[in-house]
């Protein structure tokens, strides 16, 4: 009898694992099913027949047809189920539940509602902005005729004071004539004495 550690594909660890579990040689390997192998650790659906195999062949006992399909590997199958899995869990959160009638309409009535709210929310603000561009408009025409009628008034002073000036101007002229002449009198006056 062969120890299980000659066996092709275990070494001195999964030997170790191997004889812990019972299996203590390469025939007692060549008979154990691939189920019982499975529970080591690092043997997998797919190492298990292989090192059946190897021990059939080592033992010298007619060793077990093989499988017609290789079984896939275990971490590979892991990843894939994961993947498929994800990829199922994702397209169930994708897709939402079909609705029910009620819900539909449900649903037409919010989304009008909104629609509704929406419209009236955007003609009050266009009506708030257009209360707003004519008081600003009727505050800009009537500072343009308080302007203007300051214009107005500089402008009637500006004659008044024009008036003003000529008038003194021609009464100054008239005062200023009115007494050369009184003196031109008084002068003859004198000279006549």
């Amino acid at each position: 009898m062969k120890p299980v550690t000659e066996v092709r594909g275990v070494g001195p660890t999964l030997g170790k694992a191997l004889i812990a579990l019972g299996i203590k040689t390469a025939t007692a390997l060549a008979k154990a099913a691939p189920e019982t192998l499975v529970q080591v650790p690092r043997i997998g659906t797919a190492r298990a027949p292989r090192l059946i195999a190897a021990a059939q062949e080592l033992a010298g006992t007619k060793p077990a047809p093989k499988p017609a399909a290789k079984p896939a590997r275990k971490s590979t199958t892991r990843a894939v189920t994961r993947k498929v899995n994800a990829a199922a869990a994702r397209a169930n959160a994708a897709k939402p539940a079909t609705p029910s009638k009620a819900e539909i309409e449900a649903a037409e009535a919010k989304a009008a509602k909104e629609r509704a709210e929406a419209k009236a929310s955007k003609k009050a603000k266009a009506k708030a902005k257009a209360e707003k561009a004519a008081r600003k408009k009727t505050e800009f025409e009537a500072k343009v005729k308080k302007a203007k009628e300051k214009i107005k008034e500089k402008s009637k002073k500006d004659k008044k004071s024009k008036k003003d000036g000529k008038k003194k101007d021609a009464k100054g002229k008239k005062d200023k004539k009115g007494k050369k002449e009184a003196k031109a009198k008084k002068d003859k006056k004198k000279a006549k004495k």
